[in-house]
C-alpha cells in the first residue's frame, strides 16, 4: 500500500474522534496523555488546538495518513512542541484507523516521512517522543526507524485493569538519522 501524509484539518477532528473512540479510556490515555476526558469528542480538540494548527504560531502540526490507492484515511500523527533554540521538536497523537492497519509496515513507513519532514524541512537536529512501555507495538515501530529509549518516568498512569504504567522518552538526532537511515529498506 502506497501512503502519503497530508495536513489534517479541523473539520477531520470527527474522524479521529471516531476512531479513539472505538477504544476505551486506557486507549485514549496512550495516545493522547492527560489532556482529553472520555470520551473524546471534537469540542476538546477544538478547545485544544485554540491557538490553530499547522503553523509554527500554532506550535503543532497534524497529518492524516492517506492511502493513496483510494485516497482515504487511515491515520493521523502530529508533530509540534518546537524548540527552536535546541532544533527539536516531539512526534505525538500516533494513531492508525483500526487494527487492519497495523503490523503491516504503515505506521512506520508513514513516521518515516514525518522524521524526514522534522529533519529537512523544519531544520530540527533531535525528535522527541513519549510513549507507555505497555505499548510495545509501538515500542518496536519507533525503534525500527532510529528512536531510542532515554529517560524513563515511573508509575504515570494505572489503566483501568489496575496497571502501572511507566512512561519512556524516546530520541532520535538528526546524524543519528543521516547515519541509520540508510539501513532502512522498507520504503
Amino acid at each position: 500500500m502506497k501512503i502519503e501524509l497530508k495536513p489534517l484539518n479541523t473539520s477531520d477532528f470527527s474522524i479521529v474522534v471516531e476512531w479513539v473512540n472505538q477504544h476505551d479510556q486506557d486507549f485514549l490515555m496512550q495516545w493522547a496523555g492527560p489532556t482529553y476526558q472520555f470520551p473524546l469528542t471534537v469540542e476538546q480538540m477544538e478547545e485544544h488546538y485554540s491557538k490553530g494548527i499547522n503553523s509554527l504560531e500554532s506550535d503543532v502540526y497534524l497529518y492524516m495518513i492517506k492511502d493513496l490507492t483510494n485516497n482515504e484515511p487511515i491515520g493521523s500523527f502530529q508533530i509540534g512542541r518546537f524548540n527552536m533554540i535546541n532544533k527539536e521538536a516531539i512526534i505525538g497523537r500516533f494513531l492508525m484507523k483500526d487494527e487492519g492497519y497495523r503490523g503491516q509496515g504503515i505506521g512506520r513507513r508513514a513516521l518515516y516521512q514525518l522524521i524526514q519532514m522534522g529533519f529537512e524541512i523544519f531544520q530540527l537536529n533531535r525528535i522527541k517522543l513519549n510513549v507507555y512501555d505497555i505499548n510495545k507495538r509501538a515500542i518496536k515501530c519507533y525503534e525500527s526507524v532510529g528512536f531510542r529509549k532515554g529517560k524513563i518516568t515511573e508509575n504515570v498512569h494505572r489503566s483501568l485493569k489496575n496497571e502501572e504504567w511507566n512512561n519512556i522518552e524516546m530520541v532520535l538526532n538528526k546524524e543519528s538519522w543521516m547515519n541509520y537511515r540508510e539501513g532502512i529498506n522498507f520504503l
